[in-house]
């Protein structure tokens, strides 16, 4: 993780002057975290928990570290004196859970200190996140709490381009054929155009018009999603831009590679009987083959 808060009351901060601090200095000092991290629990659908925070050595020389970890609750049973079993609800750090948060702040060992965030590295674990998805991670522990952000992964953001473009198509209050334009769209510009970067401000600048683009590039900011241009890298996307697909009532299914279908299928929104919208598909070509 990248350390994007060091200033004054930053976890990195108040971290770093803890460490290896005397035990019942340590306990006081490090209350502050528990406050700071229910400062960052702005929401009531945030499960509560315990906050722990450690001190260490690791490696050969060694080097010091600190660590923060939410440790979430669950219910339980326990096995009394008697043999009898108890119930309770804040059992926490089981072998069978993993409701915990990790941030590990690990020094370089390198004296005199270099100003903050230098000499230090970053390390989170979560378990809802991993490496081909990081968006389930929990925004307020890593960057609310410990102020760290997620390095940018060029494969990573062009995934979430593609996803969060796909979702503003979908909402957007057009016709029909105009969102299929626009999804033919995206698969060129990420499949067949020659380009070596993706921009939001590019694609809503070929794509789109007038407010349309702007509602489009608001979207894009709401998100933080970078404005400038970034790496064209499709590694995880191969899959899904193989293919293009159009669906229909009753498992009716358009299939076709991307570019073939921008050049050779017309969709167009026509009236039906009785009121209702039917889709009128013209493909450029000879039926070949059926089954």
């Amino acid at each position: 993780m990248s350390i994007r808060e060091h200033g004054a009351g930053s976890a990195i901060e108040l971290g770093a002057a803890i460490v290896g601090v005397p035990g019942h200095d340590f306990a006081q000092r490090s209350q502050v975290f528990a406050d700071a991290l229910a400062n960052a629990q702005t929401s009531r659908q945030i499960p509560g928990g315990l906050m722990v925070v450690f001190d260490g050595t690791l490696g050969n020389p060694a080097t010091t570290f600190f660590g923060l970890m939410k440790a979430e609750l669950h219910e339980g049973f326990i096995k009394t004196n008697d043999l009898q079993a108890q119930f309770v609800n804040d059992l926490f750090l089981s072998p069978k859970t993993k409701l915990y948060k990790i941030g590990l702040f690990v020094s370089d060992g390198v004296n005199p200190r270099p100003a903050l965030p230098g000499g230090w590295r970053a390390v989170v674990y979560d378990s809802a996140m991993t490496a081909s998805q990081r968006d389930n991670a929990a925004t307020y522990f890593y960057s609310n709490f410990l102020g760290l952000d997620i390095p940018r992964n060029a494969a990573q953001q062009v995934k979430k381009f593609f996803e969060e473009t796909k979702s503003f198509i979908k909402g957007a209050n057009l016709p029909p054929n105009e969102k299929v334009d626009l999804y033919n769209g995206l698969y060129s510009y990420l499949k067949l155009d020659r380009g070596n970067t993706i921009q939001t401000s590019v694609f809503a600048q070929t794509y789109m018009q007038g407010d349309l683009s702007d509602d489009y590039l608001q979207h894009m900011r709401q998100l933080r999603f970078p404005t400038e241009a970034i790496a064209k890298d499709i590694g995880e996307l191969t899959g899904v831009l193989k293919w293009r697909k159009l669906r229909f009532p009753r498992a009716i299914t358009l299939v076709g590679p991307p570019d073939a279908v921008r050049d050779l299928v017309t969709v167009d929104t026509v009236d039906g009987e009785r009121g209702a919208k039917w889709t009128q598909i013209t493909i450029r070509g000879e039926l070949q083959s059926q089954e």
